[in-house]
């Protein structure tokens, strides 16, 4: 019942569309292509309440997803760099730095975990929790040499 309920819905929202659409369409040259789409319409609004079909994510949340992806390559490209800076200033000189980051439920980028090997293991662990604080994870491993 609801089904029918959600398709008489959509072809009086659809006629709502089609009659505006046709009072603001000219008449000339685009009158077949938007009597075509409104068609087009007018079938997908009639098969998605009868079939139950389910579309994909919409456009907004993909946009979102990938947003968010975008925004944590970029924080943890930046915080790399950051901290590979601090350490460089304290003369630690380091083979390898990776920083984890995530969103929080909040929706706030965190810095979770640092991974760094390095030459110097005291005063990087020094430099780092003066940078990140005490919720970080540190994961120093020193070179020797």
């Amino acid at each position: 019942m609801e089904q029918l309920h959600s398709a008489v819905l959509s072809i009086c929202l659809l006629s709502i569309c089609t009659a505006v659409c046709t009072l603001f369409c000219p008449e000339s040259s685009l009158t077949k292509q938007v009597r075509f789409l409104i068609s087009l319409l007018f079938i997908i609004g009639l098969a998605v309440p009868l079939t139950n079909l389910e579309f994909p994510e919409s456009l907004i949340q993909i946009q979102e997803q990938n947003s968010q992806e975008t925004a944590l390559a970029v924080t943890k490209k930046s915080a790399e760099q950051a901290l590979l800076f601090l350490l460089s200033e304290e003369q630690i000189h380091c083979s390898d730095l990776q920083v984890d980051v995530h969103i929080d439920g909040n929706q706030r980028i965190m810095i979770s975990d640092v991974s760094v090997v390095c030459d110097d293991y005291q005063n990087a662990c020094r430099v780092l929790r003066e940078a990140l604080g005490e919720e970080t994870e540190l994961h120093v491993t020193e070179i020797l040499e």
